[in-house]
Formats: C-alpha cells, structure tokens, sequence
C-alpha cells in the first residue's frame, strides 16, 4: 500500500485567507451520505456508482441524484439517524471562531445535501451544497438556487472560483478529505488534507503541496501562525 508523502507547504503568509472546508468526512468524522447509502440504497452503490463517478461518467450532482432516487425515507426520519452521528471533528468551533475575530470568509462546500449539513453547523455559517427535494416519496438533487454550472466544469471547482472573484485578494484555503475534493483544492493556494486521506494521496501523487492534519484545532493553528 502506498503511504502519501505530504510534500512541501507555502507556510503562513499574509493575511485574509478565504476558507472552503468539505463537509461530509472533513468537519464530521463520518460520511453522512454514505451512512444513508448504506442503509437505504437498495444495492452496493459503492460497485456500481463509485466506478462511473470515477470515470467521469457520472457528474458529482448526477451521482448523489442517481443514489438519492433509490432512497425511500423523507427528510425527517433521516435527520433523525444522521443527526446523532454528525460527530464534529475536533477544533472545529476554534476554527470558526478563528476566522470570525479576523473577518476571514468561511465557507463549507459540500456535494451532500443541505437537509441534514445546516442542523449540524453553527448558525449563520455559509453553505453551498446540492439541494434535496422530497416530493410524492422520491428525492430529487439539485444545483443550490441560483448557481449554474458550466458544461465540463467542476462544481466545487466553479464554487471555489466564485468565492475567490467574490473576495479578491484573499489566500484561498482548501481543507477536505476525498478524490471529489481534489479538482477545486488543487486550484487553491494552501491545501489541508485529512492525515491519510485520499486527498493527501491524490496531492502527494499529483505533486500538489498540502498539509496533513487530524483536528481542525491544527488549521487554526497554523493560519493565525502571522509573520
């Protein structure tokens, strides 16, 4: 098994950053999607989407859309079995709290659903997620309103580019844990990457510099570590 080797970081430089976290396997502990697959998605969703999402067959819209249409349950009686396993990562509030005192943006960019990511953050922190509808007992995924994303392009990717257009001058932080984070962290100018993560392989493989990390109290850390 090949370990990833985390190469070289830019460090600390000047201030603001801009700060795009992934949500599900990044601020929680689990994958919440994930959870909910596995116990209502009526087939190994891991052999039969994983590979075309792998491929580039399926978008990552077209994949949580194409796992949701099999899941059966509404909104409520799933909040009810994720909410007690949205175990935050450690050092989170401090984050937050980090870039609050000093006015830096904070975003988290998520391809889950926002059903179930708004109940587990703090109020008032930004989100743009895939959206889900329950209607006539089926879910329905859709783009955040408002946002279109071009042919071919990434959603994270495309999000990340927004928000940097939104806050010119800004450091854009990425901070994330999977193969789908990969597109938009490789775009950003400092990357932490969950300590054995599929992420940090994919940087390592990619020659992409990034920092490893297990709580969020580290990011912190190192962010506010000013000249």
């Amino acid at each position: 098994m090949n370990e990833p080797v985390e190469t070289a970081t830019p460090g600390p430089g000047a201030a603001p950053y801009l700060v795009v976290s992934d949500f599900d396997g990044t601020i929680t502990l689990d994958d919440l999607t994930n959870v909910v697959w596995d116990h209502h998605v009526p087939y190994d969703w891991r052999a039969v989407l994983t590979p075309l999402s792998r491929e580039g067959i399926l978008s990552p819209l077209e994949m949580i859309a194409r796992g949701y249409a099999d899941v059966r349950e509404g909104p409520e009686a799933l909040l009810a079995e994720l909410v007690p396993r949205g175990r935050l990562r450690a050092g989170f509030a401090a984050l937050v709290g980090a870039c609050d005192a000093r006015r830096w943006p904070f975003e988290v960019l998520s391809h889950g659903l926002s059903f179930y990511i708004r109940p587990l953050l703090p109020a008032g922190t930004a989100l743009t997620a895939f959206e889900g509808r329950f209607e006539s007992g089926r879910w329905r995924v859709e783009l955040p309103a408002g946002l279109t994303v071009p042919a071919g392009r990434d959603f994270k990717a495309h999000v990340v580019a927004l928000l940097r257009a939104r806050h010119p001058g800004h450091r854009a932080v990425y901070v994330g844990d999977g193969r789908l984070d990969f597109p938009a962290a490789r775009t950003c100018d400092w990357v932490f990457a969950v300590r054995d993560s599929t992420l940090a392989r994919l940087c390592a493989e990619a020659g992409v510099p990034f920092t490893a990390f297990e709580t969020f109290d580290e990011v912190a850390t190192l962010l506010t570590a000013q000249p």
